[in-house]
């Protein structure tokens, strides 16, 4: 190597512009060099706790591709950086020092986007920004653990960075026309707007997918659409959408009758009551209703054909007892949107319903519902109920009690701390128990009761895990696995062991609340949150793919579903079943997302709705046997299967409706209008 050649003091501005490109690009090989031992690096870590996809080979090969491109891309916004330390200082080890530390900051980005998809197993995007200060520091608290493979993930590449800068500062290694060529090309990338992210449907699993994208290449391409791209403007009274009669009707959608232009969802309420004939009816004795949200409770690993195999004995046995749905889906990817979505069929508006905070607009839900009607409400968790704003959206809904973490007392312990000292409160047969000795003493009926668990969710720290460790082991045995399958499993034995004390502890409820005199006029409803991401996921539906258990005493007959249903569905679907058969007066007049759940049992999907996968992304949609992610349509199989799909008119058709759901959702989140005033007063 020749020793470098721009080392002589004062230049012509010019002449110093393209010296400082060339010293620039120069350095830059350390910082790529750098980029590489980092994925190696990532790859290495993730194996640690996850089997590697069996599609590693091509993997690799577009990590490596995309790597290069995001490479060449960054150069521009780096080196305008650069360029003020550069032409601040002639002092060449102000350029090192200067360069060194902006490749510092991208390494040490890059490498807690890492940390964070190792954790997760989802790729850090613009759902960042929709959360508070309060909320992202219990998040990441819940999921920091600080072990050897993380001080070697941060120290190893950081150590191979500034060592190449300081030959590279010294020795010309690209050539100045070479480096002018990178520098352009980078620019030239930028201004095309060409995109650093591969396509998903070139992977065979979503985990290989986003195991091969470049964790800052994602980041920053959400991050800067999410601050720049205005959504569509679209007239959401357009004929060609689901709400117009003869196009529903051709589509096979149920179509809804909407009222005034001034509120974009309010509509008749014409859901019929498809759930009244599985029950043994008496009018004068309202039921009680029971939900059960099970925090990460997905359908990869509980129930009939789990294809991770089912980890859920007792809600298996419950689900055979049951109205039991088996292709469900929730609204979103997180818990911000399940109460809404879960209790009043709610929009998203912008970041999740309870975002609006003071600010939700009046609305109608179950549980106001069902206080008019003589109801109590009441909510049990073991966690603080204001984080993602959970209390202020229970308080809007009129519920009598809440019951969080600071509810329990001393004769209770929290959840065991992980490695940084979190917990997110009690664990769920503390939960259960806690709510068991408060339910004994109400002697009111009837009630809507809302139980909200926590522990299948990161750090899945639980008591007595030892013990549940243990039962894992012996799980698998029960399972049939192979000594090879079970060494795959034990990658993520906390996890799996966490789910198999929730289902215990679900158990322990169930058996003690048969007891109470409520139970026998009681319909529980269990359902998941969203589908748990720490175990990697097949498809992008996976991660919305949650079971729905009805189980109560008053049921004369049982069935299991393989149609298509939501969250949205379950107001709307319970409210027609209380209307026809107890009497119960709900408004004809409403704003549902859902049109109420289809008791079909053949596989069909007769919906059409947007899926919110975290809070700043909404580029989900199903639309029948169609499936629709980040303008990329997928046809949906048995059992929630996708498969690419080259369709043309119906990718335009599902990108349509989509837009058209965005537009009225953006117009709630600006005018904060769902319905008339003066009916919340009726």
């Amino acid at each position: 190597m020749d020793t470098i050649y721009f080392e002589e003091p004062e230049y012509p501005f010019f002449d110093k512009l393209k010296k400082s490109v060339a010293y620039f690009v120069n350095a830059s090989l350390a910082l790529l060099i750098s980029m590489l031992v980092v994925r190696v690096m990532e790859v290495l870590y993730i194996s640690n706790y996850n089997a590697l996809p069996k599609d590693l080979g091509k993997v690799v090969w577009m990590s490596v591709s995309y790597d290069m491109l995001f490479f060449v891309k960054i150069l521009p916004l780096i080196y305008v950086l650069f360029l003020l330390v550069y032409f601040s200082s002639k002092d060449r080890t102000i350029h090192f020092w200067g360069f060194g530390l902006l490749g510092t900051l991208f390494i040490f980005i890059y490498l807690v986007l890492v940390k964070y998809f190792a954790t997760a197993l989802v790729p850090l995007g613009a759902d960042l920004f929709g959360y508070s200060i309060d909320d992202i520091r219990q998040t990441v608290g819940a999921g920091t653990l600080i072990d050897i493979w993380t001080v070697i993930l941060v120290i190893f590449p950081l150590a191979i960075f500034w060592s190449l800068l300081g030959v590279l500062s010294k020795y010309q290694v690209i050539r100045p026309a070479i480096s002018l060529c990178l520098l352009t090309g980078g620019f030239l990338l930028v201004y095309l707007g060409v995109s650093a992210v591969p396509k998903v449907t070139v992977f065979k699993t979503d985990f290989s997918y986003n195991l091969a994208l470049n964790k800052v290449a994602f980041f920053t391409e959400k991050s800067y659409l999410y601050f720049t791209d205005d959504e569509p403007e679209v007239d959401i009274y357009a004929i060609n959408y689901i709400e117009d009669e003869e196009t529903a009707n051709v589509r096979g959608f149920k179509k809804f009758t909407y009222l005034d232009s001034n509120y974009p969802f309010y509509r008749k309420d014409e859901t019929s009551d498809v759930l009244g004939n599985f029950f043994n009816i008496n009018p004068g004795a309202p039921p009680n209703v029971v939900f059960i949200q099970v925090e990460g409770l997905g359908r990869a690993y509980s129930g009939d054909g789990a294809y991770l195999g089912s980890f859920t004995p007792f809600l298996d046995a419950l689900a055979s007892k049951s109205l039991y749905f088996k292709n469900f889906l929730s609204a979103q990817g997180r818990t911000f949107a399940s109460l809404p979505s879960i209790l009043g069929s709610l929009p998203f508006a912008d970041k999740g319903f309870n975002d609006l905070g003071s600010g939700m607009p009046d609305h109608y839900s179950l549980p106001q519902i069902l206080k008019k009607n003589g109801y109590q409400a009441k909510f049990y968790s073991g966690v603080d109920n204001t984080f993602d704003n959970q209390e202020e959206f229970l308080k809007k809904q009129g519920f009598d009690v809440l019951v969080g973490e600071k509810d329990y007392g001393p004769a209770f312990r929290k959840s065991p701390a992980n490695a940084s000292g979190f917990s997110w409160g009690y664990a769920d047969r503390d939960l259960m128990l806690r709510t068991l000795q408060l339910e004994s003493r109400y002697k009111a009926e009837p009630f809507l009761l809302f139980l909200q668990t926590i522990s299948m969710h990161t750090p899945y720290t639980i008591p007595d895990q030892t013990h549940y460790l243990e039962v894992f082991e012996k799980h698998m045995t029960r399972l049939g696995f192979d000594s090879e399958k079970k060494q795959l499993y034990r990658q993520h034995k906390s996890i799996y062991s966490t789910i198999l004390y929730t289902d215990e502890a679900l158990q322990f409820f169930f058996k003690e609340y048969s007891r109470f005199p409520a139970f026998k006029n009681t319909i529980f409803i269990i359902t998941g949150d969203h589908r748990l991401p720490e175990i990697p996921m097949s498809t992008k539906i996976d991660r919305y793919h949650v079971p729905l258990i009805i189980y109560s005493p008053l049921l004369k007959r049982t069935a299991s579903f393989r149609s298509i249903s939501t969250h949205f569905d379950i107001t709307p679907s319970l409210l027609a079943l209380l209307r026809e058969n107890y009497s119960v007066k709900s408004p004809s007049e409403v704003t549902w997302i859902g049109s109420g759940l289809d008791t079909v049992r053949t596989f069909r999907n007769v919906h059409e709705v947007a899926l919110k996968q975290t809070k700043n992304d909404l580029h989900n949609f199903v639309s029948g046997l169609y499936f629709l992610d980040q303008d990329i349509l997928f046809s949906i199989s048995e059992n929630l299967e996708l498969v690419p799909a080259e369709n043309a008119s119906k990718l335009s058709e599902l990108r349509s409706s989509l837009n058209h759901f965005k537009a009225k959702n953006n117009r709630l989140s600006r005018e904060k209008r769902l319905m008339p005033k003066s009916l919340i007063s009726r």
